[in-house]
Formats: structure tokens, C-alpha cells, sequence
């Protein structure tokens, strides 16, 4: 499903459980995406963001080095990574969590554990919606 879009879409997983990052991975690879690339928290994403741009993140926000609130926001005042989709992983389902997280600029929050059809979902709503407004 992923070569609806133009360009392969470059996928940031960001989670500093590495079991965490294969089962994501695997579930972006089932729905097509071929170049993910993965990160064991915000610190160590932000180093592999200025090596190559991602299309998409898709960030757990409990890590130890720089939470994933810390890494939105980091992005979120960054000139040039500022418009990149940000979508929250995590097992904190906080109103107040969540409502930080869509305040600091998440297009969505996804609980988990993590069904592969509401994953699947939410990750194409959030392109079509991106793709529809440069487009």
C-alpha cells in the first residue's frame, strides 16, 4: 500500500525496547514500507534525522536518554523537520499525555499493544491527510 505514494515513504521507529521496534517493523513492512530505519530514543533519532530525513516517525514516548514528547517538540521547532508526521506509540493511554502529545504537534497517538489493523490505519490516514495538504 505504500506505493500510493510517490516517493517511498522513509520511516523512523523510535522505541528503546528493541522487541518493540521488530514487531512495528515488521508491521510496516507487511504493509509495503521497505525503508524503515530505527532509533532506541529521541537523542539517538535526532542523529540519524540529520544523516537522512524521514517521511514519517513513528515514536514510543517513554525512553531514557530523551522522551518522545522531548524529541516532538525538538522537531516541532526545527526549521527543517519541522512538517515531518509524528505519530505517537505508547503504553501511557493519560488524557494529559495525550493531550500534550496532540498540543506539542503528534498527528495521532496509538495505544499499546498495538493492533495491526488500527496501525495500519491510522498510518495512511495521517499521509493521505500530510499528501493532501502539500498536494
Amino acid at each position: 500500500m505504500a506505493e500510493t505514494f510517490r516517493d517511498e515513504p522513509h520511516v523512523l521507529v523510535v522505541d528503546d525496547i528493541a522487541a518493540t521496534r521488530a514487531i512495528l517493523r515488521d508491521m510496516l513492512i507487511e504493509m509495503g514500507f521497505k525503508d524503515i530505519v530505527e532509533a532506541r530514543d529521541g537523542k539517538d533519532a535526532l542523529e540519524k534525522l540529520k544523516r537522512h530525513r524521514a517521511h514519517l516517525i513513528i515514536c514510543d514516548n517513554f525512553m531514557n536518554e530523551m522522551s518522545g514528547l522531548d524529541l516532538l517538540y525538538q522537531l516541532r521547532n526545527h526549521a527543517y523537520l519541522v512538517d515531518i508526521p509524528f505519530i505517537v506509540v505508547s503504553s501511557c493511554g493519560d488524557v494529559p499525555m495525550v493531550d500534550a502529545a496532540l498540543d506539542l504537534g503528534a498527528d495521532d497517538y496509538i495505544m499499546k499493544p498495538v493492533s495491526f489493523k488500527l496501525f495500519r490505519r491510522k498510518i495512511f490516514d495521517v499521509l493521505h491527510r500530510r499528501a493532501a495538504l502539500v498536494g
